[in-house]
């Protein structure tokens, strides 16, 4: 008897095929934790650049004098993350 997957993959026996359903179940969930943890990342250094900016507004304002660190772009900061 042959036993077919939920992605019509065809196997032999059916433990073969629920460990196939679970070893896929078990990537497909780690996949989407790794994605939800990448999000959370990218939110948290959105909102730290946001608070850098308004930082920098109040320096100036206070003080008069434009003070402008090196912040690496945006882009480069999610090449290092996500290359």
């Amino acid at each position: 008897m042959r036993y077919i997957s939920d992605d019509n993959k065809v196997f032999n026996t059916e433990q073969e095929c629920c460990e196939y359903e679970q070893n896929m179940k078990s990537q497909r969930i780690q996949k989407e934790q790794l994605e939800r943890e990448r999000q959370d990342k990218l939110c948290d250094i959105n909102k730290k650049y946001e608070e850098l900016q308004k930082l920098l507004s109040e320096y100036e304002k206070d003080y008069g004098v434009k003070q402008m660190p090196y912040v690496a772009p945006f882009y480069e900061i999610l090449d290092m993350l996500c290359g």
